[in-house]
Parts: structure tokens; sequence; C-alpha cells
């Protein structure tokens, strides 16, 4: 069988269709999820939706949609540094909400003015993987002192999804531009990174999964009058 007709099958429906899992778990627990956890929902359902408008672009109206990668890396810092500033302590929400602002006008200029050809921005989303990769760190470092079995926190798993992700794509958002023709090693490459998209939306969903029984043996814990 045609491996681009494989890769087009795997990464246009298995890789999206991946990303209903958490977002099942996330709707079925949203009335009690904290605020991370709801934009971390919020963030799943826009990047599904992005890359829904992405697709439909591409096979049924023949857009190129390389520049929109500039957009989306935008909101999905933005999103993810939201989830921290609910994650880490109050005192750093203005310190992340400027850097998101900063990191939004450097975005914007290299559109403008650097990358504003049919390319990857290689400059700027390789940059944001590295701050979020530092965020999922300094998360690591602040609950290292905690005295709890780590599978019963539901943001470890979150957080090991996008330390896993960011990680794993930083050499592919950099040289992507480079893997742009459909060759085997191309259609390999992109497979793997798709691959390791699929094991953050698994991630996710077992984090809001755990979040949602976390809530269900809480209510359920009988209170005894004193």
């Amino acid at each position: 069988m045609n491996p681009l007709f494989l890769y087009s099958l795997f990464a246009n429906y298995l890789v999206p269709l991946s990303a209903l899992a958490p977002i099942f778990f996330a709707l079925k627990n949203y009335r009690s999820l904290p605020p991370a956890f709801e934009i971390l929902c919020a963030f799943i359902i826009v990047s599904s939706l992005f890359n829904l408008v992405n697709l439909i672009a591409i096979y049924q109206y023949h857009v190129r949609t390389i520049r929109w990668i500039h957009i989306y890396t935008i909101l999905e810092f933005t999103f993810v540094t939201l989830v921290f500033s609910r994650v880490f302590n109050k005192k750093w929400r203005i310190p992340l909400y400027a850097l998101i602002a900063v990191f939004g006008l450097i975005c914007t200029i290299d559109l403008v003015f650097i990358q504003n050809k049919l390319e990857f921005n290689t400059y700027t989303r390789p940059v944001g993987a590295l701050i979020i990769i530092g965020l999922c760190m300094g998360y690591i470092i602040n609950t290292s002192t905690v005295e709890s079995k780590w599978t019963d926190n539901s943001f470890n798993w979150v957080n090991t999804g996008l330390l896993l992700y960011y990680s794993g794509g930083l050499i592919m958002f950099t040289f992507s531009n480079y893997f742009l023709k459909p060759t085997l090693l191309t259609l390999l490459i992109w497979t793997i990174h798709n691959s390791i998209l699929i094991v953050e939306y698994i991630l996710f969903a077992i984090g809001f999964r755990k979040y949602g029984l976390e809530e269900k043996a809480i209510s359920s814990t009988p209170i005894r009058n004193k």
C-alpha cells in the first residue's frame, strides 16, 4: 500500500480522533475541574478545531496553510502558559502573563518581517517549546518534595504529556522546513512526531480521568459527626 496514503490516514484521522479521549474525560468531569484543567480542556478543543479547519482548507479548498502555524504557535503558547499560571504560586501570574504578551509580539514580528514566506516558524516555535519545557521542569522541582504517590497526582500525568511532546518535538520544530517534501524519511519523522502527540493525548486523558476519580473518592467519603 502507498506509504503516503497510510500516513494520510494516520495523520489526518487517527491523530485528530485521539484528542477525543481527553475531551471526553474533561467534559465528563467539567463541573468539578480546577481552572488549570479547564484551560487545558479549552486548549485541546481549540487545537482540535484549528486542526479540523486546517484539514478542510487543505483538502477541500487546496489552501497552503503553513503560515497558520505561526498563529497556532501563539495560541498554543498562551493556553499552556495559562495552565501553569494556575498551577504555580499566584506570584508567578503577572510574569507569565507578560511572557505571553512578549512571546506573542515576537511571533507576530517573525511572521510579518522574517519568516513571511511559505515556511514553518522555525525560530519562534522552538523558543516557545523550550520555555514550556522549562515550565514543566519547574513544576517537577516544585513538587519533588511532596510526599505522595506520583500516580495519584492528576496533573503529573498532564505535565508528563507536555514535557514529552515539547521535548520530543523540539528538533522537529527547529528543522521542520527541511521536511516539507513527502519522502520516506519525511513521512517517518512526521509519523514519529504525531505518535508522540497521541501519547500526549493519552496522558492528558489519564490526568482528567484521575481527577474525576479523586473527586468521586472525596465526595463518597463519609462525614463523621464529632
